[in-house]
């Protein structure tokens, strides 16, 4: 008997693992999914205000050569398809109903998660290469009356500035965003794990 009230003490200690409150979780993944929809508008509006900017610059300053109209345009195009982009996955992520069954809703998620990383890194490499060579067609006229020094040193300026922002802004971007998305899936996967026990 003695051995049995040790063994009971021993269970009534125990501290007992508290489930995590799925609606605390709940609040959590949408308070997030809110934040990464909204960081998404503020970028789209940027990059739209830029398009209307370019158009301003083309139409008040008197450019003379094809190229630069020509790059100008491909900046245009190619900044209206990312925000295009970025649009779409605003509205994927939109769509997805946090509080609908866990196992559908990761289903969701993964290929969100899938859309999200396509965009960050395949799309995003497209975009900046039609912008690279976008402003080289674009510097043909505008740097074309600066002197050779002063021409090298804004090359090199830019050069810098967009390996900075491909290499550095671009990738902590990248695991800011996906981390984001990958803390809505485990919060949902830690309420599945709730409902399986």
């Amino acid at each position: 008997m003695k051995d049995f009230n040790a063994l009971q003490n021993l269970w009534d200690e125990q501290k007992t693992a508290a489930l995590p409150d799925s609606a605390s979780i709940l609040f959590n993944a949408k308070k997030t999914q809110h934040a990464l929809n909204n960081k998404i508008k503020k970028q789209v509006a940027v990059l739209l205000f830029v398009v209307v900017v370019m158009l301003i610059l083309v139409n008040v300053i008197p450019f003379k050569k094809a190229t630069t109209f020509i790059g100008m345009g491909i900046m245009i195009v190619s900044v209206l398809l990312f925000s295009a982009m970025r649009l779409v996955q605003i509205i994927r992520l939109h769509k997805i109903d946090l509080t609908q069954n866990p196992r559908q809703l990761l289903i969701k998620l993964e290929a969100y998660h899938v859309f999200q990383n396509t965009i960050n890194t395949q799309y995003t490499f497209i975009y900046y290469i039609l912008m690279n060579v976008a402003f080289a067609l674009y510097f043909i006229e505008v740097l074309n009356p600066i002197q050779p020094f002063f021409r090298g040193v804004i090359i090199i300026v830019y050069l810098a500035w967009m390996l900075f922002a491909y290499l550095y802004l671009g990738k902590k971007h990248k695991k800011k965003e996906h981390a984001k998305t990958q803390s809505i899936i485990d919060a949902i996967k830690a309420i599945e794990q709730q409902y399986e026990i």
